[in-house]
This record gives C-alpha cells, sequence and structure tokens, in this order.
C-alpha cells in the first residue's frame, strides 16, 4: 500500500460538486464526525509483474488483488509494468518542448482542423463552483498500422479509428515517431490490464480479446499552468469521472491529481516514480454490472509550478456492442445495463460534455445512472 496522505475538506464546505454524464448537478456531502463512512485514505501500490507470469495460478493471483482494489477504492498505482522508464522521461521531454512553443505554432495543429478533434487544444472553461481554469492538450488516437498487433479492417472500421485523422507537425519529426512508440508499449500493457480484469471478474482472460483488436485510445499530452497556492483557480481540471473503459495516467513528479472518497475528502495521488496511476472508467463499471467503481477525482496544480501528465484513455472497438458481463450478474443481481455499442455511448458522451457542459442539463440518455461508490 501506499502512503499518501489524506486530504480535508475545505472549513465551511458541505458537498463537493462534481460533473458527470457532461453535467454539473452532482454533489456529495462531505461527511465528518460520526457521519463519517469507512472509506480509503490512500492509494494502493500494486506489483502487476504477475500479470506477464507464464503460470495461470500467478496472473489469478495479481488479478483477484487488482479486481479488489477496483471493487473498492477504482484507483491505484502499478509497478513492474513493463514500460522503460527511459521512455517515460522522454515523453515528458517531448511534452515540454512542444507546450513551449509559440502558441501560433500549437495552433497550427488546431483540432478542429482535425474531423475527430485530434491536436491541439487550449481551455478556458468553468469549475462547478465557476473557477476559470485554464489547460493545454495535444490530443492523438490509435493508428492502426502503429498496433503491436496489426488488424484486419474494413473501410468502415478503419474509418471509425479516429486517430487516422491525428495531425503531427511537421517540424518536429521526433516527437511523432517517440509518441507512436509510447502508444505501442501501452496497448500492450492495457490488454494485458484488460485481459486481468477479465480474469478478476470472474470470466476467462481472453474473454475482451475479440473486442480489443482495434480499440478506441485517445492520449493526451496536457500542461497545466503554475497556480499559487490560494489562487480561486487552482482547479486544473474540475471533478469528474472517466467515461472510457479505463485510464492510464503518466503524471510528473508535480502532483495535483486528487481522489475522492465516500466522505466527501479528496485523497492526494502523490506522484511515485516508476508507476503509473491507472483507475477504472465508468464504461467498466457499466459492463461490470457496478462491481468494480469508476471514481471521481481532479487535478489542483497549487504548487507554484508547471505540471504536465499523460493520461492514456482505453476502451473497446467502435463497433463493439459490449454487455453486461455474465460473470457479473445472477438471479438477484440481473444486468442493469443494455447493451450499447461503443461508437454510439463515446459520441453521446462527448457531446454532452463539449455542448451540455456548462448548461447543468440531466439525461440520463434514457437508462439507469451509474452508481457512483466513491
Amino acid at each position: 500500500m501506499s502512503t499518501t496522505v489524506t486530504t480535508s475538506a475545505e472549513v465551511g464546505t458541505e458537498y463537493e460538486y462534481f460533473f458527470r454524464d457532461g453535467t454539473m448537478n452532482n454533489r456529495r456531502k462531505v461527511l465528518r464526525g460520526e457521519e463519517a463512512v469507512e472509506t480509503f485514505d490512500e492509494i494502493p501500490l500494486v506489483d502487476v509483474g504477475g500479470i506477464f507470469s507464464d503460470k495461470y495460478e500467478e496472473r489469478l493471483l495479481a488479478a483477484k488483488e487488482i479486481a479488489d482494489v477496483c471493487k473498492t477504492v477504482g484507483f491505484m498505482y502499478i509497478k513492474n509494468h513493463g514500460i522503460s522508464q527511459e521512455l517515460i522521461d522522454k515523453m515528458f521531454e517531448l511534452s515540454r518542448k512542444y507546450h513551449a512553443q509559440p502558441l501560433a505554432v500549437k495552433k497550427e495543429q488546431d483540432v478542429y482542423k482535425s474531423p475527430t478533434l485530434r491536436g491541439y487544444e487550449i481551455h478556458y472553461t468553468k469549475t462547478p463552483n465557476g473557477d476559470a481554469v485554464k489547460k493545454g492538450s495535444f490530443l492523438y488516437s490509435y493508428e492502426p498500422e502503429n498496433d503491436p498487433q496489426p488488424p484486419t479492417l474494413t473501410p468502415e472500421q478503419r474509418e471509425q479509428c479516429i486517430g487516422i485523422h491525428n495531425q503531427w507537425p511537421a517540424h518536429f519529426p521526433e516527437f511523432k515517431t517517440t509518441l507512436l512508440q509510447y502508444q505501442a508499449a501501452l496497448l500492450t500493457l492495457a490488454r494485458a490490464l484488460l485481459r486481468t480484469f477479465a480474469l478478476g471478474l470472474g470470466a476467462e482472460e481472453d474473454y475482451f480479446d475479440s473486442l480489443v483488436t482495434a480499440p478506441f485510445v485517445s492520449i493526451i499530452l496536457q500542461y497545466y499552468p503554475p497556480r499559487a497556492p490560494g489562487s480561486a483557480d487552482l482547479d486544473g481540471l474540475g471533478a469528474h469521472s472517466d467515461f472510457e473503459t479505463f485510464t492510464i495516467l503518466n503524471q510528473d513528479m508535480v502532483g495535483g491529481l486528487e481522489i475522492l472518497n465516500k466522505n466527501g475528502i479528496y485523497v492526494p495521488a502523490k506522484p511515485i516514480r516508476g508507476t503509473f496511476v491507472v483507475n477504472v472508467g465508468d464504461f467498466l463499471q457499466r459492463i461490470s454490472n457496478d462491481t468494480f467503481v469508476s471514481t471521481v477525482h481532479r487535478v489542483r496544480n497549487a504548487s507554484g509550478v508547471e505540471r504536465y501528465s499523460i493520461p492514456f484513455f482505453f476502451s473497446f472497438n467502435m463497433d463493439a456492442a459490449v454487455p453486461v458481463m455474465p460473470a457479473c450478474t445472477s438471479e438477484a443481481n440481473p444486468a442493469k445495463y443494455e447493451p450499447r455499442n461503443l461508437h454510439e455511448y463515446t459520441a453521446l458522451r462527448r457531446k454532452r460534455q463539449r455542448e451540455q457542459h456548462e448548461k447543468g442539463i440531466h439525461d440520463t440518455l434514457g437508462e439507469p445512472l451509474l452508481v457512483r461508490y466513491s
């Protein structure tokens, strides 16, 4: 286990507000004293070396440990993940170089020049509490030709791979080469983790294999400008849950990621060199029938220095209609959600996020909202 320290809610705070389904009318009461319930106050550190073992018993043991964390916290640090520190360091070096360029140069890859919004984006938005925030992002996605397991795709399936519309800076060839190398490395890790999730949920290891031959992947090189402690605009990324299947986060050593527990208290995910932070997304909670939990989190850069992070969002093939896993249902606990085509699900969530974000519109897609445990 890690040894992070729980943060306290600000004095006088009664509720913590967060985004869900692209709306901001969601809140959690801050529980103090006798009202407080049992919940996590640190982020577990898990050695995932066992998921690569040739021995089934070792993979099963690792899967059970990981599943326990996904059922209770929804977040974990992972070590012995197989990604070289040299590649991780190189990614941050190139991210700093990219974001240090003049705005006019970065805007040559403006996301609105891409039909799938891949490229550079600068954010001016609001948190649920009305705080103005600013963030710079370079977004790129899955390119099937770069997959370590190249898929055979129809023209229609290839068109659903939004990374075919990636934009790359022509004057910066090392940038593209390294970012695609990183994508390939994390695809291998993500597929191994997905097999582990299947095993931990009581299914066969290969349960999801046919659904991630050309997966939805979105990678973002994020830049958070420095904020002085006590500033009114500390939220570099407002409280939210991820709507993909799961996320593998590469964060620098500045810190700022915070995880909301059941008591409405934010727990810091302090950086640990050599680890990634992995968290369950809404879609994985959905298909696990709420067995795994997609946990609310935020970024607050109160360090006074720049912060960089690189989230890798992973999900299924865009044309896959993924049902609730039979292993997660029973007569007493039937499936809570209908199968959802990932392309439709993602499009609806992104539309809601971008177009209804500041309207506070509550739209359930005609189905139960995900139960938010933590």
